[in-house]
């Protein structure tokens, strides 16, 4: 067997070697699309909290929890990707998918599972909501998810996908 005439090195003392004999590369701005598999030269904060709004969990009506079970008429609707162009007064509900804004004046959801339509004259809808929410039930808060100037990711990030796609 051959000794090596090098003597070994601790991965520590390698890698001091190497961070001590390199240079960084200076950074620049690239377009969003050309950055994949690139390497974050700062952290990336949020601009703005996440949601922007109060969103719906759940698929159902947006109400005044106040109100309580009952039946109500149905005033609007509200999908997500959209903002609402009505606000949600008590003694009515709006529909709202998972996601949406609340309406202002809604301030919970109940889940389409506890409500019941009913059939109603004129071309209106009315709906039943058969369970008691409180204010904030199946609503996810201004900043929930990221809060503005929150840190999202970090200098040094080798970006993919998921990265790119914040």
């Amino acid at each position: 067997m051959t000794e090596s005439t090098y003597p070994m090195l601790a991965v520590a003392d390698a890698l001091a070697i190497v961070l001590r004999e390199t240079i960084a590369l200076p950074a620049s701005h690239i377009p969003l699309g050309s950055a994949r598999g690139r390497v974050l030269a700062e952290d990336v904060t949020a601009p703005d909290p996440l949601p922007p709004f109060p969103a719906s969990v759940k698929d159902g009506y947006a109400v005044v929890a106040a109100d309580g079970p009952g039946i109500y008429p149905v005033i609007g609707e509200v999908t997500a990707g959209r903002m609402a162009d009505f606000a949600v007064a008590p003694g009515s509900v709006a529909y709202i998918t998972t996601g949406a804004p609340l309406p202002r004046g809604a301030d919970a959801v109940v889940m389409v599972e506890e409500t019941e339509s009913l059939p109603a004259a004129g071309g209106r809808t009315i709906v039943r909501i058969n369970s008691a929410v409180r204010p904030g039930d199946d609503v996810r808060p201004v900043g929930f998810d990221v809060a503005a100037g929150q840190q999202v990711l970090a200098a040094g990030t080798r970006l993919g996908a998921a990265e790119i796609g914040l």
